[in-house]
């Protein structure tokens, strides 16, 4: 078994093989139901809550027949990601002959902690199960300060959702689509309802590079897949569509463990404030936090963009139709059930 084989398929003796259930899961969103699990557990996983499992936060232990159906889950939806340092880049702003530019450059290394990544992101399904369980009315995944805002935070018929959204629900057809229209609070919010997180930067940009990057070197590849564009790996401008795609599609892109759309289709939310460096001759009047996104999307137009290391940034009320996102939490401290008997 080769070490890619481990990292796609760590627990693999849990996986089906039948050629119908791949073909009906490649039109509709992912979900997991396992109907012998006792019901508490069964609901957990459905809603892709099952972090609260492995990890709880009040500290009460699951037993080992939770925990199986846990993990099972997590194999079916997330990848590990093997600790190791990333080199970020970044940029700082600072006048020209032409005017004001913003000049590359290296941030430095970072060390990054094993953890678990969502293989693919938030789906339109996923979000309308935390709509649905008053994920908006519950003060405990909102910061104090936003509260008054999160009222602000409805759809296109003034229900609490998405800003795509209507009567609470998306159009139908996009429920295997990445969730867009949402804020960075939402996109917290959300990860938290799940037991999980938002990404760093350092390990969103680890968990697109470290099968392909060298360990002596630190050279990272560019993209998920390698170091050369292709348009029909990814939902950029070059590739013609031009909208949100399922994340079922561009497949030739994922990464060697299995995620999906690292690159293109939508910006991802992550949960690093970011920082904008100038020279003394540049003035920056910041009104509001920004958070950064990665990955590019749909509209992304300039190849240099949609980098595994490239970055872009909004503010964190920002509700647009081309940024989603996906979670993730530590491996740290974890121990997965034994596969070799």
């Amino acid at each position: 078994m080769s070490i890619t084989t481990i990292f796609t398929r760590p627990l693999s003796f849990f996986r089906s093989s039948s050629r119908s259930r791949a073909k009906a899961e490649s039109v509709a969103a992912p979900v997991l139901d396992f109907p012998n699990a006792p019901p508490d557990i069964r609901i957990l996983v459905r809603q892709r809550q099952y972090a609260h499992i492995v990890r709880p936060q009040d500290g009460l232990q699951f037993d080992d027949e939770s925990l199986k159906y846990a993990w099972k889950a997590i194999d079916h939806d997330m990848a590990y990601v093997p600790g190791g340092a990333v080199i970020l880049q970044g940029e700082y702003a600072t006048t020209t002959a032409d005017g004001l530019s913003l000049i590359p450059q290296t941030l430095g290394t970072s060390d990054v902690e094993s953890l678990f990544i969502d293989r693919w992101c938030v789906t339109n399904a996923d979000y309308k199960r935390f709509v649905d369980e008053g994920g908006y009315d519950d003060v405990n995944l909102w910061p104090e300060q936003i509260l008054t805002t999160v009222l602000q935070f409805v759809d296109q018929t003034q229900q609490p959702g998405p800003a795509g959204w209507a009567k609470g629900s998306p159009i139908v057809g996009t429920e295997a689509q990445p969730v867009t229209g949402v804020s960075w609070y939402e996109a917290n919010a959300y990860a938290q309802w799940t037991g999980k997180r938002l990404p760093t930067s350092a390990e969103w940009q680890r968990a697109a590079t470290w099968s392909l990057s060298s360990s002596d070197s630190l050279q990272e590849c560019r993209y998920p897949w390698g170091n050369s564009f292709d348009p029909g790996f990814a939902n950029t401008w070059a590739s013609g569509r031009h909208q949100v795609a399922s994340i079922h599609d561009f497949p030739k892109g994922n990464t060697p463990d299995g995620v999906r759309q690292l690159v293109g289709n939508v910006w991802e939310w992550i949960n690093t404030q970011y920082m904008l460096a100038a020279t003394e001759e540049v003035s920056m009047h910041a009104t509001d936090p920004m958070a950064e996104i990665r990955g590019g999307a749909y509209d992304s137009y300039f190849h240099s963009h949609t980098t595994c290391q490239s970055r872009s940034a909004d503010t964190l009320t920002a509700r647009k139709p081309n940024i989603g996102f996906r979670c993730c939490f530590s491996a740290t401290g974890l121990e997965p059930p034994d596969t070799s008997n």
